[in-house]
C-alpha cells in the first residue's frame, strides 16, 4: 500500500461522498481507494461525477466513457455533466480559470438539485435522479471529493509565491472548503482565493500529502489504467508552465523544493489559524449587529453585509494586514494594500463619504459605521454609495448632510411643488435603511437634490 488515508478521512465523519472523476491517474486512485475501503472509511454512498468541458474533440468524449465504464464495472452511480465549450471560450479572462469555476459549478449542482437529470451507469435506459438515493441522504451534506494530491499543492504554491501572496494565500490548497450555489460568485473563492456566500456545499481533497510518485505505485499495484489528457501538456496554460517547466526545474536547483512547497502550506495554515483567532478577539467587538442598524436589516439588497462600529474600529490600533486577513476570512477579499493607506474609515470624520471598491466588494463609511458589502447583489444604483453630482451645487450656499425631519422637497431646476421629502422617497420605494444614508443638499430644510436617486431618465422627466 503506497498510501493510507483511512483514519483521516473517518476523522471527518462524512458519510456521502461525490468523487470527481477525469479519468487521470490521480482521480483513478482515488476513486479505486474509495470504492475499495467504503466500509472501512464509514462510507454510507458513493457517487462518481464526470464534466465533459465541451473543449477538446475527441479524447473528451473518450474520457467520459473510460469514467463511466469504470464506474459500471464497480457498480457506482455515475453522473455526467456537459458544459458548453464554445461559451467557456468565448469568456472574458483566462479559459483555464473559468472552466476551473465551470467544473465546481457542474459539481456543485449535480451534489445540490435533485431534479438534474443524469446518466446512470447502472442502466442506461434509466435516468438517475439525485433524489432516487433516498429520502434520508441530505444533499447538502454530500461532499465533493477531488484528487488534488501533493504535486498541486507544490504547484499552487510557486504560482502564488511567484504573483505574490498573504499568510491565507501562503496556506496554499486547503483538504476541506466550502463552496459556493450563487452565480455571480467563484465556486472556489475560499480555496483558490478567487466568493463564497453562501456555503451551500463541502469539498474534500483527502490525496493533499500523496505524491504522483505515490499514485503511480498505486495504479500498478492494482493494474488500474487511466487517460492522458493532452491540454495537459499544453505549456500555454499558467499551471501546466509551472507544473512542466518552473517546477522541475526548481526542484533540479533545489531538491526537496517540492516537498518544503508543502511543508511551507501546512505551517502556514496552523500559523493562519492563531493569528486569525486573535484578529477574532481584536474586531469581533467592533461588529454592529443587525438589530442595531440604522434601518430595517430585512429591507437591505445585500446578499452580505458586514457592519462595523467606526468609533470602536478608532480605537483599535491600526494593523493593516491583520484587518485585511479578517475581512477576508469572512468572505470580504480586498488586495493587499487595501488598508495600507489612509482611508476613511480612520479619519473619524462623519462627514468623509468617500467610497473605496474593489471588484465587487465595497467599503464606506456613513454617520457612525463601517459598510462592507457585495455590489453584486445591488439592486439599485442608490444603495449605500453616492453620485459624483456633490461638484454642482459647489457655488451654491447651502450644505451636505443626511435627510431629516421636517425636510421639503424642492429642487431649484426642476418645476414641481414642494413636498415632504419622506413621502417622496417612500412613493419611490426607498427603503427606511436607504433614506438613513442618503445624503441631500440643503438650504434649512429645502432639499435642493437628492444624492444617488436622480438619473439622466429622471432630469428629463421630471420628478413626479
Amino acid at each position: 500500500m503506497s498510501f493510507n488515508l483511512i483514519e483521516n478521512i473517518r476523522h471527518y465523519g462524512f458519510k456521502r461522498l461525490l468523487l470527481a472523476v477525469s479519468g487521470g491517474l490521480d482521480s483513478i486512485c482515488l476513486a479505486h481507494y474509495f470504492i475499495k475501503n467504503k466500509e472501512a472509511l464509514g462510507i454510507e454512498w458513493l457517487g462518481i461525477a464526470h464534466v465533459h468541458h465541451g473543449l477538446r474533440e475527441g479524447t473528451a468524449d473518450r474520457d467520459a466513457a473510460f469514467v463511466e465504464t469504470f464506474a459500471r464495472k464497480y457498480n457506482v452511480p455515475f453522473f455526467l455533466k456537459k458544459l458548453d465549450g464554445e461559451a467557456l471560450k468565448a469568456m472574458d479572462g483566462s479559459l483555464e480559470e473559468n472552466a476551473r469555476d465551470a467544473r465546481y459549478k457542474a459539481l456543485v449542482d449535480i451534489a445540490l438539485d435533485p431534479s438534474t437529470p443524469l446518466h446512470s451507469a447502472q442502466d442506461d435506459n434509466t435516468i438517475f435522479r439525485l433524489s432516487s438515493v433516498g429520502a434520508s441522504a441530505p444533499f447538502s451534506r454530500l461532499i465533493i471529493v477531488t484528487a488534488h494530491h501533493a504535486g498541486d499543492q507544490a504547484e499552487t504554491m510557486l504560482m502564488r509565491l511567484r504573483r505574490g501572496t498573504t499568510l491565507a494565500g501562503l496556506r496554499g490548497i486547503q483538504s476541506l472548503r466550502a463552496m459556493s450555489d450563487e452565480p455571480h460568485t467563484s465556486y472556489l473563492e475560499a480555496a483558490e482565493g478567487c466568493a463564497l456566500i453562501p456555503r451551500a456545499s463541502s469539498l474534500l481533497r483527502p490525496l493533499l500529502n500523496v505524491t504522483r510518485e505515490d499514485l503511480l505505485t498505486y495504479a500498478r499495484e492494482h493494474n488500474l489504467t487511466w487517460c492522458e489528457d493532452e491540454s495537459n501538456a499544453d505549456v500555454n496554460f499558467a499551471r501546466n508552465k509551472v507544473r512542466h517547466e518552473l517546477l522541475p526545474q526548481l526542484e533540479n536547483a533545489c531538491p526537496g523544493a517540492t516537498a518544503q512547497l508543502c511543508s511551507i502550506a501546512s505551517l502556514a495554515d496552523r500559523a493562519y489559524k492563531k493569528v486569525l483567532d486573535n484578529a477574532n478577539k481584536l474586531y469581533a467587538p467592533a461588529i454592529v449587529p443587525p438589530g442595531a442598524w440604522p434601518f430595517e436589516p430585512s429591507c437591505a439588497k445585500y446578499g452580505k453585509v458586514l457592519a462595523l462600529d467606526a468609533g470602536a474600529l478608532a480605537s483599535i490600533p491600526h494593523y493593516p494586514e491583520l484587518l485585511r486577513l479578517w475581512l477576508d476570512s469572512r468572505g470580504f477579499r480586498f488586495p493587499v494594500d487595501t488598508f495600507a493607506k489612509p482611508n476613511p474609515i480612520y479619519t473619524g470624520n462623519s462627514q468623509t463619504m468617500r467610497t473605496l471598491s474593489f471588484r465587487t466588494r465595497f467599503i464606506e463609511k456613513c454617520r457612525h459605521i463601517v459598510w462592507i458589502y457585495d455590489s453584486n447583489t445591488i439592486l439599485a444604483p442608490s444603495n449605500l454609495y453616492f453620485s459624483n453630482e456633490k461638484q454642482r451645487f459647489s457655488g451654491i450656499s447651502g450644505q451636505w448632510r443626511h435627510p431629516q425631519q421636517g425636510d421639503i422637497l424642492s429642487p431649484m431646476d426642476m418645476k414641481i411643488s414642494p413636498r415632504k421629502l419622506a413621502e417622496w422617497l417612500q412613493e419611490k420605494g426607498i427603503p427606511r435603511w436607504e433614506r438613513d444614508s442618503l445624503q441631500v443638499f440643503a438650504q434649512g430644510t429645502r432639499v435642493l437634490f437628492v444624492s444617488g436617486i436622480r438619473t439622466e431618465n429622471s432630469k428629463r422627466k421630471g420628478l413626479k
